[in-house]
């Protein structure tokens, strides 16, 4: 029996449910090849394990120089997953797909380099780094180790090796010294960023602006702190420590992490790696401001939602 797909699996396939079931039935053949993969769910689901897996399969098998995460009919990738199996073998895996063969009645019949699963973990994450702008206190980084991987998840899609945080937890006090900063530089733009809120802090600044720097910032922060008392948030981030625990609230500088990550910066990649980690529900709320002043990626995380090995 020859194996085949009819439709292209992976990321920008067609991903149709047996032929995605049968690239990972193979994969998982494989996965003591390409370790540190872990044991993928043969659910016909292409989901963000199953593409990286592939990944990694087409870079560490394969030998592509520009991995494409996707396996075509009758191609390379296809043929790689395939070859070593004889006819046999390739009749046991389809009766294995279609739950008429165990796992265990299967595997000794293959490879003798395979092994069960492990629990080695397909997202290896420590080769990506994620830190904090040098200026953030020690007091303000308080983001979780969860948050943290999420970031992580996201430079992994995008192909990128470092992500720089330059804005977490802010007082009252620092939340003002910001927009005192900001709004000299170009009070117009600081209106288009914020909302009312922030707007009523501004008008703050724009009626004493003629005052000292010092006296201009303890008026806005009594302005900020008197819309807290009222329920109004002038920032996302002017958030209380134990309210920041259970949401973390960040911004990852775009042009710290271009510095950061050097040759591998994307910022469309990552764009859209943090617009997928959102619509799989590991990040809470994101807001692109990479075009506006504070060019920034806005994120928001609530911790330990979803599992990340």
């Amino acid at each position: 029996m020859q194996l085949s797909i009819n439709y292209s699996v992976g990321r920008r396939g067609l991903n149709a449910d047996e032929d995605v079931k049968l690239i990972q039935v193979l994969l998982n053949c494989y996965r003591s090849k390409f370790s540190p993969l872990a044991c993928l769910a043969e659910d016909g689901k292409c989901d963000r394990k199953t593409v990286a897996a592939i990944d990694f399969f087409q870079r560490n098998d394969v030998k592509m120089k520009k991995v494409d995460g996707r396996v075509d009919p009758n191609g390379t990738t296809f043929s790689r997953l395939t070859r070593y199996f004889k006819p046999k073998q390739q009749a046991d895996i389809a009766k294995y797909q279609n739950g008429k063969l165990t796992w265990e009645r299967l595997l000794p019949g293959l490879s003798p380099s395979i092994k069960p699963a492990d629990n080695s973990n397909l997202d290896s994450l420590t080769d990506y780094l994620v830190t904090y702008k040098s200026d953030i206190a020690e007091s303000a980084r308080i983001v979780s180790e969860y948050s943290k991987k999420v970031i992580k998840l996201a430079l992994k899609e995008a192909g990128m090796k470092h992500a720089v945080i330059t804005s977490t937890l802010r007082t009252p006090a620092q939340q003002a010294a910001i927009m005192y900063r900001n709004a000299k530089a170009n009070l117009q733009k600081q209106y288009r960023l914020y909302g009312s809120v922030g707007d009523r802090v501004l008008d703050v600044y724009a009626e004493n602006s003629s005052k000292g720097k010092s006296e201009v910032i303890k008026l806005m922060e009594e302005k900020i702190l008197a819309e807290l008392a009222s329920g109004n948030r002038t920032s996302k981030h002017c958030v209380s420590i134990s309210d920041y625990k259970n949401l973390n609230i960040i911004d990852i500088g775009v042009n710290s992490t271009r510095a950061a990550s050097l040759d591998s910066f994307n910022k469309v990649k990552f764009t859209n790696a943090l617009k997928a980690l959102k619509t799989e529900g590991y990040i809470s709320g994101f807001i692109d401001e990479t075009s506006k002043s504070n060019q920034c990626w806005h994120i928001e995380i609530k911790p330990n939602v979803k599992t990340i090995q």
